[in-house]
């Protein structure tokens, strides 16, 4: 079909009481493809390949691996800005400061768990 063909039924179109019996098989017509023999086994061909599925899942292993070290870092940094505040807040890296406990705390909770 001619882009002027095409542009005639696409002015065609837009009157006001359009035949949508007519329109349907013109856009019908437009649409139509002819492709080559075999192009449908060609393409199921490919999207079936299992060599795309092992790519792809190592690009997704690999992008993890890429995720997981960007976080473990980030989370490891955070953990030791913490115990480093602790340390500088508490004068000691003990348990108790670890935990944010001071001496009262630790006395109150060995109490309420025994029972004494």
């Amino acid at each position: 079909m001619k882009s002027s063909e095409i542009k005639k039924r696409i002015i065609g179109s837009l009157d006001k009481e359009p035949d949508n019996e007519q329109s349907a098989a013109d856009m019908q017509e437009v649409l139509a493809w002819d492709f080559s023999e075999g192009f449908e086994e060609r393409v199921l061909a490919g999207l079936s390949n299992e060599g795309s599925e092992v790519k792809h899942e190592y690009e997704f292993n690999h992008n993890l691996n890429l995720v997981f070290y960007r976080v473990a870092l980030t989370a490891a940094a955070a953990i030791i800005f913490l115990m480093l505040s602790i340390f500088l807040k508490e004068g000691s890296l003990s348990f108790d400061s670890l935990l944010g406990m001071s001496d009262g705390y630790s006395e109150s909770i060995v109490c309420l768990l025994t029972g004494n």
